[in-house]
């Protein structure tokens, strides 16, 4: 499933919002839903509850009590995706058993609920229906430190992975068998050739006829952990002096199942040394890898937390290229984000003088191709702030003020220029006052470097 369209008349501080996702007239892809969707906007506009709606969110109890006396007069949302034209409807409702408060999805098209449709059932909790697709949800605050393995839990099972809740090690289960079956026989091979080694009638012929039988065992058997750096983990970690270590040292069945990392010198870094951009890229990449998405719908709440700006330039193209026909949804505060997409792509909210949300739009007239206005992949980031993010100044006050100083001293400098004092002292420390100063604001001071001499 792709969602094509949300419309919400009346939630929250959604207010006859009617957010189109497809790609506009002109476009090779026009009407189809678009592949990747950016959601940008100040604090406030609904950016991560919009995430929320997609994925099914679960409340605590308190919260659904708070929203249900706020809200319970207040229309559904409704959700449109491209399985042949169906609508769903999606809604609050609490589940007595749980004592959850969950947005539910309901398929009029198949069930035929539009015309019976009963409200205070919804919020009974007795017409909860299932999600209709896989969503996985990245939230903003994922917990690195949760990922311990349960026991014979397949998370692939389920129709909703929500990372807010489950355990990262739940993914790893998906190819830790594969990787302890792998180093458990590398194991057995390596004890067997430290045996022959070490015994007292050791024969070189024989040692290197078990060291032969190693290594063409591993020609034919690839090392799942070799296979994940090659096609996801290293690509990520070269920016950082990085690298999955592959030759494993474990002693013992204990050590077994679990990446390391190591620099290029061939040191190994403890995971609890690991940064947290190196946590993030790690586990965040690792479960589109592993679950290899396919027709999914992908939530990203804030993907740039903790990440250098280099490697915000790359990740979504590379999130993008592990997955097959699935649909991201991201929610951020980065122009470098934000320069990923392209400006149908980009959902801008924004509030007006009630406080309701609405789109910017990027487009005047028709929604063609040809009449949108901003194109955020050509803008420098100081443009991007400015006419995207809508920051008044990218400089603050004290640079504005230094950058004030240097004209002054600028000035100063052509004036005794035309005196004919270029080889006085007062031009001569001037120009060096003019020249470090600039220096410190970033301006261009070449072109008086001939005055000073």
């Amino acid at each position: 499933m792709k969602v094509t369209r949300i419309e919400i008349k009346d939630f929250n501080q959604f207010k006859s919002l009617d957010i189109d996702l497809t790609y506009p007239k002109g476009h090779a892809k026009e009407g189809q839903p678009l592949d990747k969707v950016c959601f940008i906007g100040q604090s406030g506009t609904g950016k991560t509850t919009l995430l929320k709606i997609l994925g099914g969110h679960t409340y605590r109890l308190r919260d659904f009590e708070k929203f249900y006396n706020l809200n319970k007069t207040k229309n559904s949302i409704y959700v449109s995706n491209i399985l042949n034209d169906l609508k769903y409807r999606v809604t609050l409702g609490y589940d007595e058993s749980t004592q959850e408060a969950r947005y539910y999805w309901q398929d009029y098209s198949i069930r035929g609920r539009k015309s019976t449709f009963d409200r205070a059932k919804t919020y009974k909790a007795s017409v909860i229906l299932e999600i209709p697709t896989h969503i996985i949800n990245f939230p903003a605050d994922l917990k690195y430190e949760n990922i311990a393995q349960k026991e014979n839990y397949k998370i692939t099972d389920k129709k909703v992975i929500d990372l807010a809740h489950e355990s990262l090690g739940d993914i790893w289960n998906i190819i830790l068998d594969e990787i302890k079956i792998y180093q458990e026989k590398s194991l057995i091979f390596r004890q067997e050739i430290s045996r022959v080694a070490e015994s007292f009638n050791a024969d070189i012929k024989e040692i290197q006829k078990v060291v032969r039988k190693f290594e063409n065992w591993k020609k034919k058997n690839a090392s799942p952990i070799e296979v994940i750096a090659e096609k996801c983990i290293d690509f990520l970690l070269k920016p950082l002096n990085l690298r999955v270590k592959r030759e494993s040292d474990i002693q013992s069945k204990e050590e077994i199942g679990f990446i390391k990392i190591e620099d290029f010198d061939g040191n190994e870094i403890p995971h609890g040394l690991l940064s947290t951009g190196t946590k993030q890229i790690l586990y965040s990449a690792l479960p589109l890898y592993l679950l290899k998405p396919r027709n999914t719908i992908i939530l990203f709440d804030e993907p740039e937390r903790s990440l250098y700006p280099d490697m915000q330039r790359m990740i979504i193209d590379f999130y993008s290229s592990l997955t097959q026909d699935s649909q991201f949804f991201y929610a951020t505060h980065s122009p470098i984000i934000a320069s990923s997409f392209e400006p149908w792509e980009i959902i801008e909210l924004k509030l007006d003088e009630n406080g309701y949300v609405y789109q910017d739009l990027y487009y005047k007239g028709e929604r063609h191709v040809d009449n949108y206005h901003i194109y955020p992949q050509y803008l420098d980031y100081d443009t991007m702030l400015k006419n995207v993010f809508d920051l008044k100044e990218t400089r603050p006050q004290i640079g504005i003020d230094k950058i004030g100083d240097v004209l002054m001293y600028k000035n100063h400098l052509f004036k005794l220029k035309k005196e004919g004092k270029t080889n006085t002292k007062e031009f001569k420390d001037l120009f060096d006052k003019y020249k470090r100063l600039a220096e410190q604001v970033a301006w261009d001071f070449n072109v008086l470097e001939d005055e000073k001499n």
